[in-house]
């Protein structure tokens, strides 16, 4: 018979005056699997620390029951790999000259596996289908890869517990799959595992699903009795945002614009690093008004081509490109062009500088295991990280005039970010930061919009609203909209046109 693992009772965490869980009370035991669910905000990752043992509850009870050597793990939904180099900084995957500064992959898993022999390395590494990243440097990795070096890394750390943040965030269809499996056979195995997840990417051997609602427990079944319940729940009918029967529409005010024809347009454009091809012969023409999606499996190049439009790659100068009607490197400063630029990233989000100063923000991200994030009193409000996307500064927002003032509070009416907007950045669930970031892309009236996974750490009813207000934005004010998502049902339905790369090549053109 099983042995009672944990107990919770009672427990609640408190932050800054705030409950960020209350009463929250269930028992796990040994070789057990939970499903955590819920909206974003809703205490799931806190609740994920404290089971990890990261977090010590500001009341309640928590027991513990295992060996003074028990081993648990917490895989953290972002991964972030700066501390690998004494100086890193957002453009420095795409600059050639980074060189000898950051790791091999294979060196950062020897680090993880201490007393494995190289062959746990090598298995792990074809389980995840990354044994072909091993030579790579960590800075070259793309946000999928990264996301599976994090989980083999933590796997070769045979923990008796193994706690996954949103483990499937930016993996794309394969990933997720092997993922599942992975995951199936850890608890098949009798391992006690913990998957923070949505309702859509349950594994199938999970035990338990957990519901929290504002921090508290709204449900707890076992994940038959779920299924049952969520299909009602799928059937009702939710509530969608439309920005142009909104009053806020007509407070909108949009700077005159310069007219042009083509966004973009590449030709034969080709970029590596050393013998290395990442893009080979790439051709692309987006004109005025065009939506399109950029898909394409993890390291495909996605972000390497988005990065020459976005002014981050110094390849861009050696490439046939030209950007608003003009050739790239003809006369136009890169912060003229990111003017012109509302975009997301996976990256642009991890390196957000969330606070104020330098050296506050690296404390808040060696610290991701525990709560000096949920805890710092200092770093950037809602407001200006908003503001920011003015001058296209990461998180300092500087002087802006009257009518800036006006439009940055419209954006948080419209995201529904008003109630954060004193609050500090740092301080909110991802899925709210990434809406953050979005008012942040909006707010100049950008003519090119680039989101590249912008609904990773979405709830279901944000992704709806945040599809929603897109769609909206690029069919009333005919936006040029490059989309990157590795889930079809996310994509705007302004999206007409799609380009798919492989391995660095263009692969099919639906336009």
């Amino acid at each position: 018979m099983p042995q009672q693992f944990l107990e919770l009772d009672q427990l609640c965490v408190e932050v800054n005056g705030r409950f960020i869980l209350k009463d929250i009370s269930f028992k796990l035991k040994k070789g057990t699997s939970l499903a955590i669910i819920g909206p974003s905000g809703s205490g799931k990752t806190i609740l994920g620390k404290v089971l990890a043992n990261r977090i010590t509850p500001t009341s309640g009870i928590i027991n513990f029951s295992f060996p003074s050597d028990y081993k648990s793990v917490f895989i953290s939904q972002q991964h972030d790999f700066r501390d690998s180099s004494e100086r890193s900084y957002y453009q420095q995957r795409f600059d050639s000259n980074y060189g000898q500064n950051f790791p091999l992959v294979e060196e950062e898993l020897l680090k993880a596996a201490t007393g494995l022999p190289l062959s746990e390395i090598e298995n792990i590494a074809k389980q995840l289908r990354m044994d072909y990243l091993l030579k790579r440097r960590l800075i070259e990795l793309s946000n999928g890869e990264g996301k599976r070096l994090q989980i083999a890394r933590a796997l070769l750390q045979k923990p008796e517990v193994i706690i996954f943040d949103s483990p499937f965030i930016g993996l794309d269809t394969e990933a997720r799959k092997v993922l599942h499996s992975i995951i199936n056979e850890l608890i098949t195995l009798g391992s006690t595992v913990v998957v923070i997840t949505t309702p859509d990417e349950i594994p199938e051997q999970i035990n338990y699903v957990l519901k929290l609602t504002g921090g508290k427990i709204d449900n707890m079944a076992s994940l038959r009795e779920f299924k049952d319940s969520y299909k009602g729940e799928e059937q009702q009918p939710s509530e969608t945002f439309i920005l142009h029967d909104s009053e806020l529409y007509n407070q909108l005010y949009w700077n005159e614009q310069e007219e042009f024809k083509v966004a973009v347009e590449m030709k034969d454009v080709t970029v590596k690093y050393g013998d290395k091809i990442i893009l080979d012969k790439v051709n692309w023409k987006i004109c005025k008004g065009e939506c399109w999606a950029l898909i394409g499996h993890n390291g495909s190049g996605k972000s390497t081509l988005l990065s020459l439009i976005n002014g981050d790659n110094p390849q861009a100068y050696g490439n046939d490109i030209w950007l608003f009607d003009k050739k790239k490197g003809s006369g136009e400063s890169i912060w003229e062009l990111k003017a012109k630029i509302g975009y997301i990233s996976p990256e642009l989000h991890i390196f957000f500088q969330r606070n104020k100063s330098f050296t506050e923000a690296l404390f808040v991200n060696s610290a991701a295991q525990s709560l000096a994030a949920e805890t710092s009193s200092g770093g950037i409000t809602v407001f200006d990280s908003i503001a920011s996307g003015f001058n296209d500064q990461v998180g300092s927002s500087g002087k802006i005039s009257s009518w800036q003032t006006k439009q940055v509070h419209l954006w948080m009416e419209i995201l529904k970010l008003s109630s954060f907007k004193t609050m500090r950045l740092s301080q909110l669930s991802l899925g709210i930061q990434r809406l953050v970031l979005l008012g942040r892309a909006l707010v100049k009236n950008p003519q090119l919009l680039i989101l590249d996974e912008p609904c990773q750490g979405l709830d279901k009813m944000q992704i709806k609203q945040f599809v929603s207000v897109v769609n909206e934005i690029c069919t009333t004010f005919n936006k040029t909209l490059i989309y990157v998502s590795h889930y079809k049902e996310d994509i705007p339905s302004c999206v007409k046109n799609y380009l798919e790369l492989e391995d660095g090549k263009v692969k099919q053109v639906v336009s």
